[in-house]
């Protein structure tokens, strides 16, 4: 379960400000603003005021947006270079391909197996010599690189990077740092770090804004930037490849929360789905809702639970738990009162399903 307030969650997942986006790649990338004297090639800087930091980069676009989300960047590592893409907004998929375009062609279809993260989460090398030797060939002789790739979420994303100066400023880091003439790619020199669980790369996406305007238009929820949302949690979990389960709050009402679930699929039928779920109440029997109170999520295992101690209008008290199965939750478990006088009291709450 995410724990992240509302307030921090509420965005595009493709969307950041300028600025943030700018403090984030200069800490993940390593790329602080270049020095004064740092040389310049075309649309690549070159820093080398010591050979374990010298660096030759460039920023990167997402091409629908223009926003400025990427580095790719070249560093020493021994006699060999390190290929990096560095992403400041949706990462790829860490078990997913990227296609790496020059000037249009496909040069090659990285695949996991072949990058690897080191230093960050977001800081990706090539680390597969064939392919790296093939990509470096084809970006010295081209003139704009598309990645494209896919994130946790299956959301397509390009990042375009101009190539113009990237060959002379390779020719003058070489010839500062006495690399070979065609140096191979290589990891760098500073450790691997494990990619983030399936869980962790989905939340860390946040709340698409389809989704919040799906709820905003459809339901009678307060406003998600109300200040009562301030300290609650957003449960979000992977449902499977492309598809996301999103709680958003709806009401507060001192240590109850209830939500409103969705599920957004992002496959090739896709859409966004509001979920509905059977609670029983001894008064009016199994009914149906929209709306959940206290909702987690077990990433593990699937699992859905949502628990109300009553007595309460629409019912008098549940505890339950759902499992995902393939298009839909189903019911595993259903705890309740068999008269509302025990809604205040779960030790007397009785199996409702299964029977």
């Amino acid at each position: 379960m995410s724990p992240h307030p509302i307030a921090e969650r509420r965005k595009l997942p493709a969307r950041h400000s300028a600025l943030a986006t700018a403090a984030l790649l200069c800490l993940l990338a390593g790329l602080s603003s270049p020095r004064a004297q740092a040389d310049t090639f075309g649309e690549w800087q070159l820093d080398c005021a010591t050979r374990e930091a010298c660096r030759l980069a460039t920023q990167g676009r997402e091409e629908l947006t223009g926003e400025p989300l990427f580095v790719l960047a070249l560093s020493p590592s021994g006699d060999a270079l390190a290929l990096e893409l560095a992403v400041g907004g949706p990462r790829p998929d860490d078990i997913r391909a990227m296609q790496w375009q020059v000037d249009g062609d496909l040069v090659h279809v990285l695949r996991p197996g072949e990058f690897a993260l080191h230093g960050d989460t977001r800081r990706f090398f090539v680390t597969d010599a064939p392919a790296g030797r093939k990509l470096l060939d084809a970006l010295r002789g081209g003139a704009r690189l598309r990645i494209s790739y896919l994130d946790a979420v299956a959301e397509a994303h390009d990042a375009v990077f101009s190539l113009d100066g990237l060959t002379v400023g390779l020719e003058a880091m070489a010839g500062q740092l006495k690399l070979p003439a065609a140096p191979k790619v290589a990891a760098p020199a500073f450790p691997e770090v494990p990619a983030p669980s399936r869980s962790e790369a989905v939340a860390a996406l946040g709340i698409p804004y389809a989704v919040l305007e799906r709820h905003a238009r459809s339901s009678d929820c307060e406003a998600t930037d109300s200040d009562v949302f301030r300290n609650v949690s957003i449960p979000i979990g992977a449902l499977g490849q492309t598809a996301v389960l999103y709680a958003i709050p709806c009401t507060v009402s001192g240590e109850t929360v209830t939500y409103r679930l969705y599920m957004r699929d992002t496959g090739e039928i896709g859409g966004i789905e509001t979920l509905y779920f059977a609670l029983h109440d001894p008064r009016f029997g199994w009914t149906g809702t929209d709306l959940l109170s206290n909702v987690r999520f077990d990433h593990a295992a699937g699992v859905l639970t949502a628990e109300y101690v009553g007595p309460g209008d629409r019912v008098c008290g549940y505890r339950a738990s759902w499992s995902w199965q393939d298009h839909a939750f189903r019911m595993e478990r259903f705890e309740g009162p068999d008269d509302c006088r025990n809604a205040s009291r779960p030790a007397n709450w009785t199996r409702q399903h299964p029977r």
